[in-house]
């Protein structure tokens, strides 16, 4: 069984976007990611609602989190995404597990709930791989 503490430790260190959103991967197991945010000002909109982006930007590092499980690097080819509701809780909680993986191609479905449990919105996100993962490593 694959150790994921160091892609978990690596990610968060190293991925800048992920770090300028707020976003942290915080669990990792084979065709499983599940990234978190606590949100700021920032990350809402306007109206005070949770921005569009920051769901699929939370529901975009989930995936490749999953996709990445296995030791591989990917690029998100495509996705489907679909709001629900938005929320005034501040935690967010993306979790992906990958539906179907090829030699090439991966196909992730994604769920976001706020820290009380509701489901704001979800999708599904196609993956490409593109070659080894090496971010733990360097």
């Amino acid at each position: 069984m694959m150790d994921y503490t160091d892609k978990i430790t690596a990610t968060n260190a190293k991925n800048s976007f992920m770090l300028h959103n707020g976003i942290r991967l915080t669990a990792m197991e084979k065709d499983y990611a599940k990234v978190e945010a606590h949100l700021k000002r920032e990350n809402r909109n306007l109206y005070n609602a949770v921005h569009g982006g920051m769901f699929l930007t939370m529901a975009d590092c989930a995936s490749g989190g999953a996709a990445r499980s296995n030791g591989m690097r990917y690029v998100t080819v495509s996705s489907s995404f679909e709001f629900y509701r938005n929320t005034e809780n501040d935690h967010l909680i993306a979790e992906a597990r990958i539906k179907n993986r090829g030699r090439t191609i991966c196909v992730a479905e994604v769920e976001i709930h706020d820290g009380l449990g509701k489901l704001l919105c979800g999708g599904t996100f196609t993956l490409y791989c593109v070659g080894a993962d090496e971010l733990s490593e360097k």
